[in-house]
Parts: C-alpha cells; sequence; structure tokens
C-alpha cells in the first residue's frame, strides 16, 4: 500500500529457532525456522498457496534469484519492501533468508492481503483472489457502488504494504495504501482528507513531512521512505 497541523542474500546455516504462529485459511500452525527455512505443517502446506506458485512469481520479479539486492528499496525473490516484510512478522531483509522462509513469507502476506500485492506479475501470471487460484478470473460482477464515506466512518490508519511512488498524475486514482497513509497523517497532528486520492493537498502535506523528516522527496509524489516514516518516525 502514509500534510498545516490540525496526520514489496547470503544464505548460511543457523540453529533451529522458533518462529511465529501464522494462520492461512482458518488453519493455525507454528513455523519452525530450521537452517535459515521456515518448516510448517501439512495444515498450512494444504491451506495456502503452492510453493510452485511463488517459484513462477519470483522467477517474474525478479529472475528466480532469491538473494538480490539492487539498492532499489526491494529485496528477495519475491522483491518485498523492507516495511512489507516486517510488518508480516519477519526479521532481517528478505534477501538474507532463504528461498524457503521468502515463500512463506510470501504465502503469508497473500493470504492476508491476496495476489495483488505482486499486480504485474501476478496478472501476467494469471493468480488473482486470496485462495492462491490460477484459473482465468471471473468477469467483475455489477454491483451497486459504495456508499460514500460520512465524517462518522474512521479510517484505518493500519500500515498495509505500500504499492510504489504514486503522483499528483493519478489523484483522481483510489488506492488502499494512500489512504492508510493519510489516516496515519492525521492521527499524527495533519489536516488532511482521508479518500485514498493523492491530490494537491496530500502532496503538500508529504512535502512538509519529507522536510521536517529530512527525507528526499520530488515534489508532488509520495514515495517509500516517506510513507514509512508516517509510522516509524517520531512524532514532532
Amino acid at each position: 500500500m502514509s500534510l498545516s497541523r490540525t496526520r514489496r542474500n547470503a544464505r548460511h546455516a543457523k540453529p533451529s529457532i522458533a518462529a511465529p504462529v501464522i494462520a492461512a485459511g482458518g488453519l493455525a500452525t507454528t513455523l519452525v525456522a530450521v537452517d535459515g527455512a521456515l518448516a510448517a505443517g501439512s495444515a498450512l502446506a494444504a491451506a495456502a498457496p503452492s510453493v510452485a506458485n511463488f517459484d513462477r512469481l519470483a522467477q517474474c520479479e525478479s529472475g528466480g534469484r532469491w538473494n538480490i539486492n539492487t539498492g532499489n528499496g526491494y529485496y528477495g525473490g519475491l522483491q518485498f519492501s523492507a516495511a512489507t516484510w516486517r510488518g508480516i512478522g519477519m526479521t532481517g531483509l528478505p534477501h538474507q533468508h532463504s528461498r524457503e522462509t521468502q515463500i512463506a513469507a510470501g504465502q503469508r502476506l497473500q493470504s492476508r492481503y491476496g495476489w495483488g500485492q505482486w499486480p504485474a506479475c501476478a496478472r501476467k501470471l494469471g493468480l488473482h483472489g486470496g485462495g492462491g487460484g490460477t484459473t482465468a478470473a471471473a468477469p467483475t460482477p455489477k454491483t451497486t457502488p459504495p456508499a460514500p464515506r460520512t465524517s462518522r466512518t474512521r479510517a484505518s490508519s493500519v500500515q498495509v504494504p505500500f504499492r510504489g511512488t504514486v503522483t499528483t498524475a493519478a489523484s483522481r486514482q483510489v488506492r488502499e495504501d494512500v489512504r492508510a497513509w493519510q489516516a496515519r497523517m492525521r492521527e499524527r497532528g495533519w489536516k488532511i482528507t482521508v479518500d485514498g486520492r493523492f491530490g494537491p493537498q496530500s502532496a503538500s502535506v508529504a512535502r512538509r513531512f519529507a522536510a521536517e523528516k529530512g527525507i528526499a522527496l520530488q515534489a508532488g509524489s509520495l514515495n517509500t521512505a516517506v510513507y514509512d516514516a508516517a509510522w516509524s518516525a517520531r512524532i514532532t
């Protein structure tokens, strides 16, 4: 998938350590790190998207290079950002972990947010939805548009995976990561409309916030560093 104030590789064997419990498809399984890899029980394997899907995804995202770090802010075979990686309970950086660990993390992220976290490659490979299916996408049903958000509805400021730099040129596009960032900035004390659209007001807040925190930012845009800082930077 964050403003005047009123605010997506070296491998060495390691001792076995306990890892977090994760849930997929309603089944909870304790993961154990063995020689740097996450091993899960058969229940998780049955519920999570297949390893083969993630091998295909990594081939598209990074050429299948699980230890890649090009310096662009995305790491490993599945091109996690550091914020997304840590947001699902992982440690270190993706490219420092084994293929198996990265795939287990990918299954965790996909089970929560769906294949849309890898929009270009998921679309290219025919991956869609939240269940790991690879069948052709069904036609979009005609539905009644949701009711407009009212002032009594509190937008969520939970950090979601950032989809990449957004500019005011795309101000008519609604993005959930932009909405989460706006909600977080409002929590931090900035006067900003929470609508998921990155317009002039949001750009102004992003520019002033970046200047306050000493973060490089091109005018009229929101980048990964400024987005992450909405949650990580100290409120001043």
